[in-house]
């Protein structure tokens, strides 16, 4: 069975560089798994891996979208197990790498995003349950999510737009192995590194790219106008708070998505743990790993 490797953990730890220095390696090609870098135009706010950081490793799945497009899970897992089998027969591994762990959780659990269930029935079965108790469901899914825990009605259609997908039958099996490593490091270097990066985002033109993205006049329910990088910065342009309270902001923001995403590592049982020990060195200690599988 064809192996696919998957580089996943919280941001800032490294995650593209390891990949593009993984690929070097074993003659890869990545397959990006976030949820915001498939948007043109959003460079800096997604820390999207520019040209020289390819190093020319080819990518798949960055700006195939405009900010005014929306994107799902089953849209994401349908693109890659395209990508997969065509990265495959050029004789080349996938490598998919991403910090949006639904993404990966959906692909590599193989869900069936054909559901039938009827969603008076899933909200019937809410009723009992307070917005707190549902907005935690939200978070164990997802904890990209960014949503009012006082909005009942948006809780429900979240976590109902999360729960439809259901799992494949034990019968129905992947038709890849996919090997999955968390790369994990300090916590307080990874809420440094996010401080640091912030500013220097800012320094680069972040406040730009989300003036340009509020330019669009988007829904507050458009997913890149959610995202965490930009909506921290809309205060600011409204003339609603200082430069320096929205950047403190978006670092808080930062790192508490950082924090959720060390929780939902535990949500893979099968993965590799990883320490980072710098990018080349993690790299190769990936690469050693994979060819003792």
């Amino acid at each position: 069975m064809n192996k696919v490797i998957v580089i996943y953990g919280p941001t800032a730890v490294g995650k593209s560089a390891i990949a593009v220095e993984l690929a070097k390696i074993i003659d890869g090609e990545i397959i990006s798994a976030d949820s915001m870098q498939i948007y043109k135009g959003l460079d800096i706010g997604s820390a999207k891996v520019t040209l020289d950081e390819m190093q020319g490793i080819k990518h798949h799945l960055i700006d195939i979208k405009e900010p005014s497009e929306d994107y799902s899970v089953a849209e994401f897992c349908e693109n890659a197990k395209r990508i997969i089998p065509e990265i495959i027969s050029r004789c080349k591994t996938p490598i998919i790498v991403g910090g949006t762990g639904l993404y990966l959780k959906s692909l590599i659990s193989n869900y069936d995003f054909d559901n039938t269930e009827k969603s008076q029935i899933f909200r019937n079965s809410l009723k009992g349950l307070s917005n707190e108790e549902i907005y935690n469901k939200i978070i164990e899914l997802d904890p990209n999510a960014e949503i009012d825990i006082n909005n009942r009605h948006r809780l429900i259609r979240k976590l109902e737009k999360l729960t439809m997908p259901t799992k494949q039958s034990q019968n129905s099996k992947n038709d890849f192995e996919y090997i999955l490593f968390a790369i994990y490091d300090d916590r307080q270097k990874i809420y440094d590194r996010i401080n640091a990066r912030v500013d220097k985002m800012v320094e680069n033109g972040l406040l730009q790219e989300a003036k340009y993205l509020l330019s669009l006049n988007l829904s507050e329910d458009n997913l890149a106008m959610k995202a965490i990088g930009y909506k921290e910065l809309f205060g600011y342009l409204r003339g609603e708070c200082t430069l320096e309270q929205s950047k403190e902001l978006l670092k808080q923001k930062t790192r508490n998505y950082a924090k959720r995403q060390f929780t939902f590592m535990n949500q893979f049982p099968n993965r590799i743990d990883v320490d980072f020990a710098g990018v080349k060195q993690t790299s190769l200690n990936i690469a050693k790993i994979i060819g003792e599988n």
